[in-house]
């Protein structure tokens, strides 16, 4: 009998992990330099697999490299992230827009099975939910109704938006208000789709933007994890 192959996780995947689950629980915070030497005295792990790491969490919008300076933890500012916001927020409403005349009747229900699953999701975790799997099916859930605009460049420039709001967007799903509505919000904007309503899911989907948008703004400005994050 063959026995299965167990993937052994390569010293770069773990130095990535552990960095990631220290940025995301806040051990290190917005800002904080990632002393390469230092880490890598502390983990046992060579300089570069953590450097290949660090390049992954950089794509992800989680660390920033200057050159002569060194790796340090992403930290925005409420006018950067402001910017992006309008950014995101006008992609978002334009491909929903554009999307809606290629969303037959038979796709439907699998955009509604997403929200669903979202919710479970959230449900299965009580009161410590894992918000980046719940940020990933928040995501899921709305590129299921963007893909169907054929304009890769409009969604992979979303993607990278997402990506350099990584943090501020994990404070904003991680709301109280967040958790209570995104379902019933997200309902909304499938029964606009429904009803093939153009100006309802304009609404819709502007509405959901706003959407625990002061607390995630008031978080920024505190750079507090520790109030999200115990």
């Amino acid at each position: 009998m063959i026995k299965p192959i167990v993937k052994v996780p390569t010293l770069s995947e773990l130095a990535y992990q552990s960095i990631k689950e220290q940025i995301l629980s806040g051990q290190i915070r917005p800002g904080e330099k990632v002393n390469v030497d230092q880490y890598s005295a502390g983990s046992g792990i060579s300089t570069t697999p953590i450097r290949e790491a660090l390049s992954k969490l950089q794509q992800e919008g989680l660390v920033k490299h200057e050159p002569r300076i060194g790796w340090h933890v992403s930290k925005i500012s409420k006018e950067e992230f402001r910017k992006l916001q309008e950014l995101k927020a006008l992609l978002e409403i334009t491909l929903a827009d554009r999307a809606l005349p290629f969303i037959r009747p038979k796709d439907i229900p699998r955009i509604e099975q997403l929200n669903d699953e979202m919710q479970e999701l959230m449900l299965a975790m009580k009161d410590k939910p894992n918000l980046e799997k719940l940020l990933e099916a928040n995501d899921k859930f709305h590129r299921a109704i963007f893909d169907f605009y054929p304009n890769d460049i409009m969604i992979d420039t979303l993607q990278q938006t997402w990506n350099n709001l990584k943090y501020a967007r994990l404070l904003w799903i991680s709301s109280a208000e967040f958790q209570g509505s995104f379902y019933e919000e997200h309902k909304e904007i499938i029964d606009a789709i429904k009803k093939n309503d153009r100006k309802e899911l304009h609404n819709a989907v502007s509405k959901h933007l706003h959407l625990g948008l002061d607390y995630m703004e008031a978080c920024l400005e505190g750079q507090d994890p520790n109030l999200l994050f115990d």
